[in-house]
């Protein structure tokens, strides 16, 4: 079993991320997001174990990369989840990294990264930092730390000279579309790029928003199954309402000099950013 896997195996024609790796050093997750899309692909996600073999196996996958490789960790749980705590398998991804010289950007929604500064400041490295609301998330983001403390993270890094930016997703109409300037108030001074997407759920993330969220979903519910489109088993809003939120943060955006990119909305004349993952942030 590989554990380093070219990213975006199913060819999404709306992504626009450069080339790069994907790295999971944990299978599943603790954060226990509604809105997870990888809860629909990975058997019991949210009960996130260990890989097996984990080192041994990426000790002998690196050696097979090019030079210069760009490595993205993670894309469907979270590399500082509460199981590195214990495990450590993310600071020690990040040593062989280290020693390869190579790229690594980090997505996160825990300020335990600031526990691998020693190791990042001596890395060619990205943080960005996932922020998706500062009202709802005790109902929305359950496992995973508060948002203030991911706000507190992201000042650190950047004094400690890490470049930061910003995820703001997924936005869903009617319950943290109206957060979206708040947000990007309180981050402006420490991030260097911020992208954003909407809310595309597969059926069993759109049964858990409804459960805990059902005025909202009943708003919802004809813009996604009767206004929406389908596209690779996610359920997308009507394009023009779609345009209309990424402007949004766009405007945003311009308002406070941020450079930005949207994420799988098919939107690529909006951004500003030179890549929509904030990799271009790595020196």
């Amino acid at each position: 079993m590989a554990y380093l896997i070219p990213f975006d195996p199913w060819k999404n024609p709306r992504c626009t991320c450069p080339p790069k790796f994907s790295l999971n050093p944990y299978t599943g997750c603790s954060h226990g997001c509604l809105y997870c899309y990888a809860s629909s692909f990975i058997k019991d996600f949210f009960k996130p174990r260990e890989k097996k073999n984990f080192l041994k196996i990426l000790k002998k996958e690196v050696e097979n990369l090019p030079k210069e490789s760009l490595i993205s960790l993670s894309n469907s749980s979270d590399p500082y989840q509460k199981l590195e705590e214990k495990f450590l398998f993310t600071r020690k991804a990040l040593e062989i990294f280290k020693e390869k010289n190579f790229r690594v950007l980090i997505i996160t929604k825990s300020d335990l990264v600031l526990r691998d500064l020693d190791l990042l400041s001596k890395m060619r490295v990205a943080v960005t930092m996932t922020i998706t609301t500062l009202k709802h998330f005790k109902k929305l983001e359950p496992g995973a730390p508060p948002p203030q403390k991911r706000i507190e993270a992201l000042k650190i890094l950047k004094k400690a000279k890490i470049p930061v930016g910003l995820r703001l997703d997924p936005i869903i109409p009617f319950l943290n579309e109206d957060e979206i300037e708040e947000i990007i108030k309180k981050v402006a001074p420490f991030i260097l790029h911020l992208t954003t997407s909407t809310f595309k759920p597969k059926i069993d993330s759109w049964k858990r928003i409804k459960k805990a969220f059902p005025e909202v979903a009943k708003k919802l519910e004809r813009f996604y199954f009767k206004e929406g489109e389908k596209i690779g088993g996610s359920f997308y809003l009507p394009l023009n309402l779609r345009k209309e939120i990424i402007l949004k943060v766009r405007k945003v955006c311009q308002k406070y000099q941020i450079p930005f990119a949207s994420c799988r909305e098919g939107f690529l004349e909006l951004n500003t950013a030179p890549s929509c993952d904030g990799s271009w942030l790595i020196q």
